[in-house]
């Protein structure tokens, strides 16, 4: 499986949360034009922002818009079309939709990059959590595989998967009433995004690294480890005030004995 050091146009999402400006900046740049597959990968991610932004109808007409011969099987920008695709059929509410799952699968067969084999079954997990590929051992799910995959890889931007796996696979555990496994999740992926804060500083990280910390906290007072969740909400407090570490100080104190 090939490895690539980052994948195309990754400077463009650390610049923002929906760099919808910045690509179609980039695709309209006369004086630099892109190569046909470059176009097409760009394509894909402007089709994105559009789905984040909610305008599903245009998201489509972009990635439809990208000629077959422009991402054939084994280039990187097929992968990326496909998950885009699906993505955006998920976010107009084609969750279930036999298409959504199909893009999503042909993504993680086709993605010869481990970052978008991953990023495909983290797809995959959401929609069908239960799940799992064809031939996988029993107990394996999607979620496993791609945290498998993740923690496995010689890629650094595939491994910083394995934060937000983990994260997501805690809340799992939380939802399921299993508290205890949960913190154990939530502690190493607040390990790895402390890591990753420390290799760079970009406000994503330290964002991503602050909900970690939450979410330990948060599951340290479900495991009736109140003093210590209430002494990392208090951290955060006197980081940031926000709504989310307020709330969890006013149930912590009660039950603390503290008073205002």
């Amino acid at each position: 499986m090939s490895l690539t050091t980052v994948p195309l146009f990754n400077d463009l999402w650390e610049e923002a949360d929906v760099p919808t400006k910045l690509f179609e900046a980039l695709l309209a740049d006369e004086t630099n034009p892109l190569s046909p597959s470059m176009r097409a990968e760009a394509l894909t991610q402007l089709a994105r922002c559009q789905g984040l932004s909610s305008e599903s109808d245009t998201a489509h007409a972009t990635l439809d818009s990208i000629p077959l011969e422009d991402r054939p099987a084994g280039s990187t920008a097929q992968p990326r079309w496909l998950l885009e695709k699906g993505r955006v059929l998920r976010s107009s509410g084609k969750a279930q939709d036999p298409e959504t799952k199909a893009c999503f699968l042909a993504a993680y067969d086709e993605a010869e990059e481990d970052f978008y084999k991953v990023d495909a079954a983290h797809m995959l997990a959401i929609i069908d959590p239960k799940g799992a590929p064809a031939g996988a051992t029993p107990g394996e799910t999607w979620a496993s595989v791609a945290l498998k995959i993740a923690q496995a890889s010689a890629n650094p931007n595939t491994q910083a998967w394995a934060a937000s796996l983990l994260h997501n696979s805690a809340w799992d555990a939380m939802d399921a009433g299993k508290p205890q496994d949960a913190l154990a999740l939530f502690k190493e992926a607040r390990e790895m995004r402390e890591i990753a804060c420390e290799k760079n500083s970009l406000a994503k990280n330290k964002q991503t690294y602050r909900v970690s910390r939450w979410s330990v906290a948060r599951a340290l007072r479900e495991c009736g480890q109140n003093q210590e969740a209430y002494d990392i909400q208090r951290i955060l407090w006197d980081e940031l005030e926000t709504g989310p570490v307020k709330d969890e100080i006013a149930i912590l104190k009660p039950l603390l004995g503290l008073v205002d």
